[in-house]
């Protein structure tokens, strides 16, 4: 397998149209002049000598004459530089300021295609056809609380193929089944590209690209002492790229993620299916084969007149994004775009310690800045800042090169696409048995069996063996499809799909898994299309007839015994295993429906078969959390109980307390795990329910939606419908990939309750930007948003200018005021205050460091909610990583004079904390600051975790169980 490799070049506009072209050819030159009329090739710069002024990090930067050109099998990349790039062409150097400042037009990316060898249809088939393996498919999900989608897993030996819905909590799913997707090459998305279908598939590619880079690099390290020892190699059989495939808009989605995706080494080709196949394809050729399987596209359009979602007029920040762009591109150079924005997101040779050049006044603060010292090197810039006091120069800097596909500021404007694809799989025809007594009768010598094996003839005494003279009958490859029906204006389309008449296609296809949206079970013509199909076991995996069982039974199992121990702070999930999680009624379903459940495998060779066996019965928590039970839990249960019902308890606790704000405000941490979602933790979300003013999200991690499910079954209708304010800290997945999905439920939810009513989200411009590219893509909302971006700020404290509500949006919103501080943990990342008109400050943390801003704007807090990732004895992790060990969060809390502190965000299941001593006897005349040193309380948060204010030193009361329970887990 040959690497990518790419070389970058830069062009620049230089003051002479007449500087001449270094080593360039004429033809070059014409090259050159067709991008722009003022563009001419920068010179070759030397190295700065020490006492020389700083410089452009571009000096050192040798550019060949081929900048125009490149090699057969490579192609040459024109990417826009961000306008505030300069550089100094030796030409001017000393002529002073006004003159050594250019702007750059372009790079040049010279990028070599991957090579991976082709084979003809014919020759993958010989390939296959002496290979014999266990080949399977699965159901890894079903529409649950947990898992809103359906995703199946297709087997081969040496390789694994993903088909379905990549909904949100997909990832989290497999983890819990074990399902590794290590061997996973291709991945079938189907149905609308919507966040419904593919709102996991950013995670999961994030996930795979780490496994595939943690595996790669352990490989290398494998190898490297191999050579030295003299010893052979291991053979790299790691994931070299992953296609994805689907319907229009796949790009798209990718490519709205690249301010927040970085990673290399993994090409991702998107194959976006945007038109019907069959239209100039005639028989049963497939659009799609390797050596395992070979797949035909079924993209089917709803009809107009049926289209059951709800049309919308875009917002006035959409139409200004999607119209600004003059001359409008047509439709192939927007999908050429966007396809080089999607490469550049997954296989660019770019570095994070690459620096471009600026001025200190254009740097894109807050960003770490760095100068050249009087000897040349480079050193962090600790001087004074634009907005400090006195006149502050425009000095030369440094910034870090920014990820190549973050160049692109904007996207190119789609729309919502109502294609829905589907997809018909066979695998390859197999050889029949091999009869050596036949090879022995026609002289085939031993060693030339396994030619005729694999499908190649032998020639013995001139006279030609065939396989088929010594094999048994051919097994014809057998297959399956998946059929995606979002609602009933697909039906009809479906049914009349060519695919469906043709004997030679649909020859082997044994099973059709049908993956269904509200009501379309009970159709008449589909139900009448099913019957007329009897060859055909039809699967139905809908919201309307799969149950809603616990996907997730390690997490539900874990609650499970919390609940044992604290049932008020932990009650149990809603979930039934006898009901669907639609509300919407099924009638009575044909016999030969089979209703899909998790688990359900059908084998297809060596021997094809139906294994219910493999089936994931109904999970007894309760069953489970008693086989590893640990001694004297109950008893401290026990205690706790008795204690929290001691009315001479609760009579101090309402003494100290009674100062606390809002006492009945409640925090349900949904999520409290850190970067990926595991078996115990999913990533970060923290609801607040203040009575009288509505509820608040901190975070919305993948599959928050998920949890609330989960969390609040029935009541959850009336939990969106009080939903106020959304707050996303930063662009890390684990922290914003669920905020579209509560959007999405929350819209539907109101649209009907209260149309009128507006969602508030408040975070850093990249993530509104986010939702406002999205909003093209899918009709989610948007429109009925608002937004509060923090961009102005302190240079010295970098405090953000505080964002107060009017009486007005006090009304809409219920809250007083919002402040925010940047912190140290990656670009953009923000921590946050907010204030309701009760008095109650909530102060939330997302990831960093320590931060003294956060400590300022926080004072005299009610409740502080502070990421805990690390355990004290890893604060070097905790430096490297940029986060905060369980001691630093505590001392926030403790600066801030914070009354309760929640810490979340580990990197484990279970964080101890240290035993604090319990203080009730609080004089009535103690200072604020004193008091809140003396009624400290600290809780360590768990999923599902339900506490109000006024219960925290109830639910401390509970932490010698909670501790007992976990004291030999470790990290998990």
């Amino acid at each position: 397998m040959k690497a990518r490799h790419a070389t970058a070049k830069l062009l620049t506009r230089l003051p002479s149209m007449h500087a001449p072209l270094p080593r360039a050819t004429a033809t070059q030159r014409t090259a050159a002049s067709s991008l722009h009329p003022q563009a001419r090739l920068t010179e070759t710069l030397p190295r700065p000598r020490p006492g020389d002024p700083p410089k452009s990090c571009f000096e050192d930067t040798e550019l060949s004459a081929d900048l125009f050109t490149a090699p057969q099998g490579y192609t040459v990349r024109v990417l826009p530089a961000p306008a505030s790039l300069r550089i100094t062409p030796a030409s001017l150097r000393g002529a002073g300021p006004s003159a050594v400042w250019q702007k750059p037009w372009f790079f040049i990316q010279t990028v070599g295609r991957e090579t991976k060898p082709e084979f003809t249809a014919s020759e993958l088939q010989a390939r296959a056809f002496g290979v014999k393996m266990l080949n399977w498919i699965q159901l890894i999900t079903t529409p649950t609380a947990d898992t809103q989608g359906t995703c199946l897993l297709l087997h081969f030996d040496k390789q694994r193929y993903v088909f379905g819905n990549i909904s949100e909590g997909t990832q989290r799913a497999m983890v819990q089944r074990k399902v590794g997707l290590h061997k996973t090459e291709d991945i079938f998305l189907s149905g609308p590209v919507d966040w419904h279908n593919a709102g996991g598939l950013i995670g999961m590619i994030l996930t795979l690209a780490d496994v595939i880079g943690t595996t790669k690099e352990a490989l290398n390290a494998e190898n490297a002492a191999r050579k030295k020892k003299g010893r052979k190699l291991v053979e790299d059989t790691v994931l070299s790229r992953l296609n994805i495939h689907g319907g229009k808009n796949l790009s798209q989605l990718l490519a709205t993620s690249r301010r927040f995706v970085f990673r290399k080494g993994l090409p991702l080709n998107p194959v976006e299916v945007r038109d019907d196949p069959r239209a100039s394809k005639q028989g049963a050729e497939p659009d799609w084969q390797d050596s395992n399987i070979k797949v035909w596209y079924m993209p089917v359009d709803a009809k107009a007149d049926q289209e059951s979602q709800p049309s919308r007029k875009r917002s006035h920040d959409e139409i200004s994004d999607s119209d600004s762009t003059t001359p409008k591109s047509s439709k192939e150079d927007d999908q050429r775009q966007v396809l080089e924005i999607v490469t550049q997101m997954f296989n660019s040779k770019w570095k994070m310690d690459a620096l471009v050049e600026t001025t200190l006044y254009e740097a894109n603060l807050p960003a770490k800045l760095f100068v050249r010292d009087d000897k040349g090197h480079i050193q962090v810039y600790k001087g004074p800042m634009p907005g400090d006091e006195g006149e502050v120069p425009d000095i030369p800097v440094l910034v870090r090169q920014p990820w190549p596909a973050a160049l692109y500021l904007t996207l190119p404007w789609t729309e919502p696409s109502k294609q829905s694809m589907c997809y018909v799989v066979k695998g390859h025809d197999r050889r029949g048995k091999f009869n050596p007594k036949l090879a022995e009768k026609y002289g085939v010598a031993k060693q030339d069996y396994k030619k005729l094996t694999a499908g190649q003839n032998v020639t013995v005494n001139d006279i030609v063996v065939t396989p088929e003279m010594v094999l048994g009958e051919t097994i014809p490859g057998l297959g399956f499809a998946v059929l995606d029906v979002p609602n009933t204006s697909y039906i009809e389309a479906l049914i009349n799909r060519p695919e469906f008449s043709s004997e030679e296609l649909m020859d082997g296809i044994v099973v059709a898994f049908w993956l269904l949206g509200p009501g379309v079970i009970n159709d008449p013509q589909l139900q009448a299309f099913m019957e007329k199909t009897p060859s055909l076991r039809h699967v139905i995996c809908s919201g309307d007839s799969s149950p809603n069982m616990i996907s997730l039974e390690s997490a539900a199992t874990q609650n499970y015994k919390l609940h044992c121990i604290d049932p008020d702070r932990f009650p149990l999930l809603d979930f039934n295993n006898g009901a669907p999680v639609s509300q919407v009624p099924m009638g009575p379903l044909p016999e030969s429906l089979e209703i899909g459940r998790t688990g359900k495998m059908i084998q297809f060779s060596p021997q094809f078969m139906h294994k219910d066996d493999q089936i994931v019965p109904f999970p007894n928590v309760k069953k489970l959390a008693e086989t590893d039970k640990v001694p004297g839990v109950k008893e401290l249960a026990n205690i706790a109980r008795q204690k929290c019902g001691d009315p001479t308890f609760l009579a101090k606790i309402q003494q100290v307390e009674s100062d606390i704000p809002s006492r009945d405000a409640e925090v349900i941490t949904l999520g409290t795990g850190s970067a990926l979602p595991s078996k115990y933790r999913n990533v970060s979300a923290t609801l607040v329910r203040v009575p009288g003013f509505g509820n608040y999200l901190f975070d919305a991690g993948e599959n928050t939606m998920g949890q609330l499910r989960r969390t609040f079954g029935s009541e959850l209708p009336s939990v969106l419908r009080d939903l106020k304010v959304i707050w996303i800290s930063h662009l890390h997945a684990d922290h914003h990939l669920g905020t579209a999905g509560v959007i999405k439920a929350w819209n539907e939810e109101t649209l009907q309750s209260n149309p009128s009513a507006k969602l508030h989200v408040a975070s850093h411009m990249h993530m509104i930007d986010w939702l406002r590219e999205y909003a093209s893509i899918e009709t989610y909302g948007f429109s009925r948003l608002t937004f509060t971006q923090f961009s102005q700020y302190d240079a010295n404290t970098r405090i953000c200018k505080s964002r107060p509500f009017d009486a007005e949006q006090v009304e809409a919103y219920g809250l007083e005021k919002i402040e925010a501080c940047y912190v140290e943990h990656c670009h953009g990342a923000l921590a946050t205050v907010f204030t309701w008109p009760s008095g109650l400050k909530v102060a939330y943390s997302g990831d960093c460091r320590p931060s003294d801003s956060f400590v300022q704007i926080g004072q005299g807090t009610t409740l502080l909610i502070h990421e805990s990732t690390f355990d004290d004895e890893l604060k070097g992790d905790a430096i490297a990583k940029k986060h905060s060990t369980m001691s630093e969060a505590i001392d926030v809390g403790r600066r801030m004079g914070a009354r309760r502190i929640m810490l979340t965000h580990f990197s484990q299941r279970y964080q101890k904390i240290p035993s604090l001593e319990e203080n009730l006897e609080i004089k009535a005349d103690v200072g604020s600051e004193e008091k809140a040193k003396l009624d400290e309380v600290i809780l360590v948060a768990f999923d599902y975790m339900r506490v109000k204010l006024g219960e925290f030193r109830k639910a401390q009361a509970f932490l010698p169980a909670i501790q007992k329970l976990f004291e030999n887990v470790g990290e998990q």
